[in-house]
C-alpha cells in the first residue's frame, strides 16, 4: 500500500466518529436553513396576492421630484395648507392621467373624505390662500380621508410644499426604493431575507464548530502517523505533498459527513414536524427542499467541505515543520511546588488531560452560547407581546390578528372594570427596502398597557403626527420633525406622518412607529370604531373562572297544571378554550338549587330542572340574567294551549287547531269548538274547523277538566298567511356574542300556503326567503347578527311586506361582560405573537427543533475535542489502568479534568459568544423584520447557556473516555510501529 493511499484512504474508528460529528453539524446547519426558508415561504404565502402595483417616493420640491421621476412615473405636487380649525392638511394636485393610485385622478374640484355634504373652506398655503368649494369624496380612497385632493391650479395658488412620485411596479416585483402602496408582500419577502442574514451568523458559528471537529480529528490522525510521516519525509516527500494529502483526506471526510448530515437534517426536521402534529401543536410547516432552500443549503454544504479541507491542511502543518528526525511529541510537564499558589494550581489544573483543551472547548461553547443567546433574544422579541400577565382579545375564529376586526368598545368595557386597555392595529411597512412595524393606537391607551417612557418631544395631537421607538429611530435614521411616508398593508394606501416624539419601551415596541388609530384604520381599510385587537394590562382579578360559563337560554312550558311537576331546561355555554367545570345556581320560585356541569372547550350543555307548580298563579325560573315565567292554571279552567293561530283570517277557511297540554304534548280526543263548528282532536292533537262568517271568532278546547281558549278576527280582506313568531338567542348577548334571530313559521290552515315572502332582520343583518308550507308544517329561518356594542336593539319579522313581529334585546356591557371579554381572549398571547405563530407555522417548533440540533452539534464538537485530548493521554490512562486503577476510577479522573476545563472554557465562552453577537449586530446582521435583536442576554439566560454548555462538555468527555476505556491497557500504552501502516487489529 502506497503512503498516498495510506494517508488518504485508511480511515479509523475516530475518522468514522468525525464523519458522524460532522454529520451532526451539517444536520444542524441544513435543518436550520430548511426551517427558516420554509417558514419564510409560508410567511410570504400569507401575503401572496398583496403585491403592490406601485411605489411612492417623497421629495422636498416639485423640481427634485421631476428630476428623480422615471419615464413612466407620475409626479403629484402637494401643499401643506392651514385649515380653518388651525391644523395643517395635505392638499394633493389631482393627476391628469391614471396612476398606480387610480382613484386620485377621478373627479373634479376639491374633495375631502370627512365631509357628509358640500361646503366652502378657505385654505392658507405656503405662498397664498384660496377659497374653494369642497365636496365629499365617497368610497375608499388611497389617501387619508383628512387629505384634500384638488385641481393642480388650486395647489399652485397655495404654493407647493413638495411632491410625491408614484411609479408602477411589475407584478411580483419587490421595490427597493420608496414605499410600496401595498406593503404586505414586500414586508414578508424582505423580512425573510433579513432572517436569512441572521441565519448566516448561526451558520458561521456552526461552521466554526465543524472546522474545530475536522481539525481535532486530523490532528489525532497526524499524531498517530507521526512516525510514518517522518519516514515519508526522510525518503524524499515534500511538505507540500503531505499537506495536500491530509487536505484531501479531510475534504473526503467532510464530504462524507456533509452528505450524511444533509439527509439527517431533512429527515430530522420532518420528524420533528410530524411529532408536533401528532402532539396537537398548531403547525402547518411542510419542510421540503424547495429551490429557495436549495440556494441556501448547497452553499452551506460546499462551505463545510471546503472548510474541512482547509482544517485538515492546518492540522498537518506542525508535522511537516522542522527536521524529519524530530520526534514531534508534545511535552507539557506538570509544575510542582509547595506554595499556596502551587496548591491552588494543583486543584484547578487537570490531572490527566491537557489544559490546552480549554481553547477548542471554549471555541465550541462560544458558538453554542452565541446561538442560545441569539435564539433567546429572537424569542424575546415576541415575549413582551406574547407572554407575561397581559391579555389580548381578537375576533374569535380569525386566522391571525391582521384578519381580525373587533369593536373598540371592547377596550371601554375593560376600562369600566378598572383595567387599562388599548385597541390597536398592526401595519407592516417597507421604506427603501427596510422593513419595520407600525402600530395604530391612541398613545395614551398604548402607554397605559406598555412599559414605555417618552424621552423626547411630545405625544401626537393630530392624525398626521406619530411617535417612534428609540431603536427604530436609530435603524431608520429618523428624528423629531422628520416625516415618514406609509403604505397600506393589504390594500393600496398612502399616508404621511410627522415624528413629534421618541419613546423607549421593552422588546419590539422600541422598534415600532406609533400612529393614531384613525390613520392606521385608513391604511388597513378598517371601518370607524374598530381595531384588529385589544391589548389589556391584565385579566380581571375576580370572577374569571366562574364567568367562563354563561347561561344562554331557559326552556320551559308557558303554562302548567297546578300541583304538578314539569321539567325546565337551562342551557349553559363554555366560553373558554379548555374543559371546565362550573356550578350553576338556578332559582325556582323562592328556592335556589345548584347544579354542577362539565363542559368541553367552547361546548354547550343542558341542565334539567324539575319544577313543582303548586297552586294556581305564576312561578319564575331564573339562571344568570335570564328569567322564564310559567303560568299555573286552576284545576277547572286551565291546562290546555291552542295554536299557534293567526290573528286574522279569511271567512269559511279550514283552520287546523293544535291542542297541547302544559308539558307541550299533543292532547287527543279533546273537543274543540269554533263558532257553530265542533271537532275532536286526532292522536296528533289536531282538529280542523271552519272559520265561518266574518267577525270575532272564539275557539275553545276541553279535555276532561282541562280547558283552553284562543281568539282571532275573521275578515273578508284578511290573507291566509302562516303564523309567525320571533326569538333572539341568546336572550341577553354580550360584546363577544353574535346573537341569532330566528323566525318560526307554521301553517295553521287546512290547505298549503304558497310563495310567502319572509324577511328576518336585525341590526346590520338581514335575510329574505320565499316560503311554501304544507298544512300543519313548520319552518325556521334565522340570521346571525354581527357583534354589537352595549345597547338595546330590535329584530323584526316581515311577512309579505308587513311587519308581524318585533323583538327587542339588549347587549350588555357591565363588569360581567369585561370578565367574559377577558376569558374570550388569550391570556399571554398577543396580536404579534399569534401573527408570528400563524406565519411561521409554530414558533415553539422552530425554536425547539433548532435548539435540539444545536445541542447535538455542540455535543459532537466537544466529543471530538475531548477525543483528541483523551487520545493524546492514552498512554497515561493505560498506565493508570495497568497499575490497578479501575475503569470507573479513570472515568472519574477524566470527568474531573473535563469539569475543570469546562468551567474555564465556559468563563471564556460566555463573553466571547456575546461579543461576537454584538459585533454582528453592530454590523447590521441582526435586524429581522425591522426589529434589532438585542443579543446581550439576561443574566439568567447567560447562566443557563453556560450550564448547558458545561453539561454538553461533560457529555462529550464521557463519550470520548468510554470508547477508550473499552480497550485493554496493553493496547493503550503501545506506541505506533516505527514504519509502515498500522497493523490489522490495532486501535486504528
Amino acid at each position: 500500500m502506497s503512503y498516498r493511499r495510506l494517508l488518504i484512504g485508511r480511515w479509523s474508528r475516530r475518522d468514522r466518529l468525525a464523519i458522524l460529528v460532522v454529520a451532526v453539524g451539517v444536520a444542524f446547519l441544513c435543518g436550520t436553513a430548511l426551517l427558516v426558508v420554509v417558514a419564510g415561504d409560508q410567511t410570504t404565502a400569507i401575503a401572496a396576492g398583496y403585491d403592490s402595483d406601485g411605489a411612492v417616493t417623497t421629495h422636498a420640491s416639485v423640481e427634485a421630484a421631476a428630476a428623480a421621476a422615471p419615464a413612466n412615473a407620475t409626479v403629484i405636487p402637494f401643499a401643506l395648507a392651514n385649515t380653518p380649525n388651525g391644523s395643517d392638511r395635505y392638499v394633493l394636485a389631482r393627476p391628469e392621467s391614471p396612476t398606480a393610485a387610480p382613484d386620485l385622478h377621478t373627479g373634479s374640484g376639491t374633495t375631502l373624505g370627512t365631509l357628509d355634504a358640500p361646503t366652502t373652506r378657505t385654505l392658507q398655503g405656503p405662498d397664498g390662500s384660496t377659497t374653494v368649494r369642497v365636496t365629499p369624496r365617497g368610497g375608499a380612497s388611497t389617501v387619508p380621508e383628512g387629505w384634500y385632493v384638488a385641481n393642480a391650479s388650486t395647489v399652485d395658488r397655495l404654493g407647493t410644499s413638495g411632491a410625491f412620485v408614484v411609479h408602477p411596479v411589475n407584478s411580483g416585483e419587490i421595490p427597493l426604493s420608496g414605499v410600496p402602496l401595498r406593503t404586505a408582500l414586500a414586508f414578508f419577502v424582505l423580512g425573510t431575507r433579513e432572517a436569512l442574514t441572521a441565519l448566516g451568523v448561526v451558520v458561521a458559528g456552526g461552521a466554526v464548530l465543524i472546522g474545530v471537529v475536522v481539525h481535532s480529528v486530523t490532528r489525532m490522525t497526524v499524531r498517530d502517523r507521526r512516525a510514518t510521516i517522518r519516514v515519508i519525509r526522510a525518503t524524499g516527500a515534500r511538505p507540500a505533498t503531505i499537506l495536500a494529502l491530509f487536505g484531501v483526506r479531510a475534504t473526503l471526510l467532510s464530504a462524507a459527513g456533509a452528505a450524511l448530515g444533509y439527509a439527517a437534517g431533512v429527515i430530522g426536521v420532518n420528524a420533528a414536524v410530524s411529532v408536533a402534529v401528532f402532539a396537537g401543536l398548531p403547525t402547518s410547516l411542510s419542510p421540503t427542499l424547495t429551490p429557495a432552500a436549495a440556494r441556501v443549503i448547497i452553499p452551506i454544504l460546499g462551505a463545510v467541505v471546503a472548510l474541512g479541507g482547509v482544517s485538515g491542511v492546518l492540522a498537518a502543518v506542525p508535522a511537516v515543520r522542522g527536521s524529519p528526525l524530530a520526534d514531534g511529541r508534545d511535552a507539557h510537564p506538570h509544575t510542582t511546588g509547595t506554595s499556596r499558589l502551587a496548591r491552588l494550581r494543583s486543584v484547578a489544573e487537570p490531572t490527566v488531560l491537557d489544559v490546552r483543551t480549554a481553547v477548542p472547548t471554549a471555541a465550541t461553547l462560544a458558538a453554542f452560547v452565541a446561538f442560545v443567546v441569539l435564539v433567546g433574544s429572537m424569542a424575546g422579541i415576541v415575549a413582551p407581546l406574547s407572554g407575561g400577565e397581559g391579555a389580548t382579545i381578537t375576533e374569535p375564529g380569525a386566522v391571525h390578528p391582521i384578519a381580525s376586526t373587533v369593536p373598540t368598545t371592547y377596550a371601554a368595557a375593560l376600562r369600566d372594570r378598572g383595567i387599562d386597555a388599548s385597541p390597536e392595529l398592526l401595519l407592516f411597512e417597507v421604506d427603501d427596502g427596510r422593513t419595520y412595524t407600525v402600530r395604530g393606537a391612541e398613545y395614551g391607551a398604548f402607554a397605559s398597557v406598555t412599559d414605555e417612557s417618552l424621552v423626547d418631544g411630545r405625544r401626537p395631537a393630530t392624525a398626521d403626527e406619530a411617535v417612534i421607538g428609540a431603536d427604530l429611530a436609530r435603524t431608520m435614521d429618523v428624528g423629531i420633525g422628520d416625516r415618514m411616508t406609509l403604505g397600506g398593508p393589504t390594500r393600496p394606501g398612502l399616508a404621511r406622518v410627522e415624528v413629534v416624539g421618541v419613546f423607549t419601551a421593552p422588546g419590539p415596541f422600541d422598534d415600532q412607529l406609533i400612529v393614531p388609530l384613525s390613520t392606521a384604520r385608513g391604511l388597513a381599510g378598517k371601518p370607524p370604531g374598530t381595531a384588529q385587537f385589544v391589548r389589556a394590562e391584565r385579566l380581571p382579578d375576580d370572577g374569571v373562572d366562574a364567568r367562563s360559563t354563561r347561561i344562554t337560554a331557559i326552556r320551559a312550558p308557558d303554562s302548567a297544571a297546578p300541583n304538578s311537576t314539569v321539567e325546565a331546561t337551562v342551557v349553559v355555554e363554555n366560553r373558554r378554550e379548555e374543559r371546565t367545570t362550573a356550578t350553576v345556581p338556578i332559582t325556582v320560585g323562592n328556592r335556589t338549587v345548584e347544579r354542577e356541569v362539565t363542559l368541553d372547550p367552547g361546548g354547550e350543555a343542558t341542565i334539567p330542572v324539575a319544577v313543582e307548580t303548586g297552586p294556581p298563579g305564576t312561578i319564575d325560573i331564573s339562571a344568570g340574567e335570564i328569567t322564564r315565567t310559567i303560568r299555573v292554571g286552576d284545576a277547572t279552567s286551565g291546562g290546555l294551549t291552542l295554536g299557534p293561530l293567526p290573528e286574522r283570517g279569511p271567512p269559511n277557511a279550514t283552520l287546523s287547531v293544535r291542542v297541547r297540554d302544559a308539558d307541550g304534548d299533543p292532547v287527543a280526543n279533546a273537543t274543540v269548538t269554533a263558532g257553530e263548528d265542533t271537532a275532536t282532536t286526532t292522536d296528533a292533537g289536531i282538529a280542523q274547523l271552519s272559520t265561518g262568517d266574518p267577525g270575532d271568532l272564539t275557539i275553545r278546547a276541553r279535555a276532561g277538566n282541562r280547558t283552553g281558549e284562543a281568539a282571532m278576527r275573521v275578515a273578508a280582506d284578511a290573507p291566509r298567511r302562516p303564523t309567525a313568531s320571533l326569538a333572539v338567542r341568546p336572550e341577553s348577548p354580550d360584546l363577544l356574542t353574535r346573537a341569532t334571530v330566528t323566525a318560526t313559521l307554521s301553517n295553521p290552515w287546512g290547505d298549503p300556503v304558497e310563495d310567502v315572502s319572509v324577511a328576518v332582520a336585525g341590526p346590520d343583518g338581514r335575510t329574505e326567503r320565499t316560503v311554501s308550507l304544507a298544512s300543519g308544517a313548520t319552518r325556521e329561518i334565522g340570521v346571525r347578527l354581527p357583534r354589537q356594542p352595549p345597547g338595546t336593539y330590535e329584530a323584526t319579522l316581515q311577512v309579505d311586506g308587513e311587519t308581524v313581529a318585533v323583538e327587542s334585546f339588549r347587549v350588555t356591557g357591565d363588569e360581567r361582560v369585561a370578565a367574559a371579554l377577558a376569558t374570550g381572549g388569550r391570556a399571554g398571547t398577543s396580536g404579534i405573537g399569534r401573527a408570528v405563530e400563524t406565519a411561521f407555522g409554530n414558533l415553539r417548533l422552530v425554536f425547539g427543533t433548532v435548539l435540539a440540533l444545536a445541542a447535538g452539534l455542540t455535543v459532537g464538537g466537544t466529543t471530538a475535542t475531548f477525543s483528541r485530548a483523551v487520545h493524546g493521554r492514552r498512554e497515561t490512562i493505560g498506565i493508570h489502568r495497568a497499575t490497578g486503577a479501575s475503569p470507573s476510577r479513570v472515568f472519574r479522573i477524566v470527568l474531573g479534568d473535563a469539569l475543570r476545563i469546562g468551567v474555564l472554557a465556559a468563563l471564556v465562552a460566555v463573553p466571547v459568544g456575546v461579543a461576537g453577537l454584538r459585533i454582528a449586530g453592530a454590523l447590521g446582521y441582526l435586524t429581522v423584520f425591522g426589529v434589532r435583536i438585542q443579543a446581550t442576554g439576561s443574566p439568567g439566560l447567560l447562566a443557563a447557556a453556560a450550564l448547558a454548555g458545561l453539561s454538553v462538555t461533560l457529555a462529550g468527555a464521557g463519550l470520548a473516555t468510554a470508547s477508550l476505556l473499552a480497550r485493554p491497557p496493553a493496547r493503550l500504552v503501545r506506541d505506533e510501529p516505527a514504519t509502515g501502516p498500522p497493523t490489522e487489529g490495532s486501535d486504528e
